[in-house]
């Protein structure tokens, strides 16, 4: 197998580029919007068209990089419930792997320098962050043991790049109030965390041996009441930070759509409570409610009174 051919089948198993590249669209768009009603009036809610263009394509060659850290980093469990990835079953090697880490990690700086000197800095440290989380799991026991001990250790590679999104904003020519802008932050998060721990909810007697579950620990009604006091919270705070905004939006519209993603959360708990007798999870209705969420920000902009230019 040539090496492109070996990086295509590794890159579209393990990294499905269609899903990601919407994502890395409707993410950003979904927290410079939620910041738009923070700016001055007529203040344009990012910075240049190329310059979102770069951001969003940096985004995605880091998220391909924390991918493949992830795949080393999960190796030994994934020899256990995970045997047709590609490292596991020799298709590829971590020597390999390193090999894709090293360029992509020079792409991800290339495409930040278009963004600005504090995207390079804030890119470079997203993807050390990335590589030090793995030698914490070589080297750590206790670390490899407890999921929600990993879980707010690794949380914060989610912060980083959450920031490196609300950096566009300040490049666009008008800084946000602090408060307002760390508690939009804490929402996305939030959000974030409520559909990773609903994914990884299961009842204990359908559980695997070993598997990394946050139901493990607490059980799947507290673990699920968990995600969706998240995702409550996180629509919470952007409530909050809509109606304490200075601007003249259409605020019933905003908070309104924000509905959704909590009819959501209760649609994954019903379904959760049907099935009682299968293993079963509310990945896709988490998942649901966590895209909901964002597009609640992507379009927050066009329901203020006069709505801002999207680019500077």
């Amino acid at each position: 197998m040539s090496p492109l051919h070996a990086f295509w089948r590794f890159f579209s198993r393990r990294f499905p580029a269609p899903r990601y590249l919407a994502y890395v669209v409707l993410w950003p768009a979904g927290v410079l919007g939620a910041l738009a009603p923070l700016h001055p009036a007529g203040t344009p809610v990012g910075p240049g068209a190329a310059q979102q263009v770069c951001a969003a394509l940096a985004l995605f060659v880091i998220l391909f990089f924390m991918r493949a850290v992830d795949e080393i980093k999960d190796l030994d469990y994934d020899r256990r419930f995970h045997p047709d990835r590609p490292l596991v079953t020799g298709e590829t090697d971590t020597t390999t792997i390193r090999l894709y880490l090293a360029v992509s990690a020079a792409l991800a700086t290339a495409l930040s320098t278009v963004v600005g000197p504090t995207a390079v800095v804030t890119g470079t440290a997203i993807m050390a962050y990335s590589v030090l989380l793995l030698l914490l799991e070589n080297t750590s026991q206790r670390f490899r043991d407890s999921v929600w001990g990993n879980i707010a250790v690794t949380i914060q590679l989610k912060t980083a790049l959450i920031s490196y999104v609300v950096l566009q904003a300040g490049s666009a020519g008008a800084g946000t109030a602090p408060l307002p802008t760390v508690l939009v932050v804490l929402s996305f998060l939030l959000a974030y965390l409520h559909w990773e721990i609903a994914r990884k909810t299961i009842r204990t007697q359908f559980a695997l041996p070993g598997e990394k579950l946050y139901s493990t620990a607490i059980g799947a009604p507290w673990s699920l009441g968990v995600a969706g006091a998240l995702m409550l919270t996180a629509c919470a705070l952007r409530a909050a930070v809509t109606l304490g905004s200075d601007t003249d939006e259409t605020r019933p519209a905003a908070l309104a759509l924000l509905a959704i993603p909590l009819a959501l959360v209760a649609w994954g708990i019903i379904d959760f409570r049907r099935h009682k007798e299968v293993r079963h999870t509310v990945g896709g209705p988490a998942f649901a409610a966590y895209l909901a969420f964002l597009a609640t920000g992507a379009v927050q902009p066009a329901l203020m009174s006069e709505a801002p230019p999207w680019f500077g």
